[in-house]
């Protein structure tokens, strides 16, 4: 019900409520483009591309997802179409741009989900970054929910195996306790 409201003041104008309603999407919709482009710029010009698309397309939203679900489903389909026609293809160590104050691990953690393949990094980013249900995270990828499953679960494979080689767990006096 307050979506549908929401949807109603921003197609009458209502500055307040096109704030509000980018407040509250624009953080999640760059971090999600950020880890599909590992850019910040291109992040951030791909985040405003779907504030564009969505405003151009609101009258047409039928309420059968939440605005959350149709904005990343405009933001990937803009995603798709940066990636298409992208001249030049730049080697992922090259491309990550890492935020301000993101740790080594983190760091690490970061080039790991990047070096996915692109159809198994965007599903885990939308699941397990974003917290869409699985539901949502089909209709945004326009795949069946059993694909959405298969990939995660691949890409959490490749992500353990990718992480235990990049820290090295077999090393563990780090973690015990030094008794004087």
């Amino acid at each position: 019900m307050l979506e549908r409201r929401l949807v109603q003041r921003l197609l009458s104008g209502d500055e307040r409520a096109a704030r509000r309603f980018v407040d509250d999407h624009y953080g999640p919709l760059l971090r999600f483009l950020r880890y599909l482009t590992g850019s910040e710029e291109e992040a951030v010009e791909l985040t405003q591309q779907t504030f564009v698309k969505a405003q151009d397309a609101l009258a047409e939203f039928r309420h059968e997802s939440s605005l959350r679900t149709w904005l990343r489903s405009i933001a990937y389909h803009e995603f798709t179409h940066w990636r298409r026609d992208r001249q030049e293809t730049v080697a992922l160590s090259e491309s990550v741009e890492s935020p301000a104050g993101l740790t080594e691990d983190g760091i690490v953690l970061q080039q790991a989900i990047d070096a996915l393949p692109d159809e198994l990094r965007e599903t885990f980013v939308l699941r397990e970054i974003d917290r869409l249900s699985v539901r949502e995270t089909a209709e945004v990828l326009d795949v069946p929910e059993g694909t959405v499953k298969s990939r995660c679960s691949l890409a959490k494979q490749r992500l353990r195996r990718k992480l235990a080689s990049a820290w090295d767990f077999s090393d563990t006096r780090s973690c015990e306790v030094e008794h004087g």
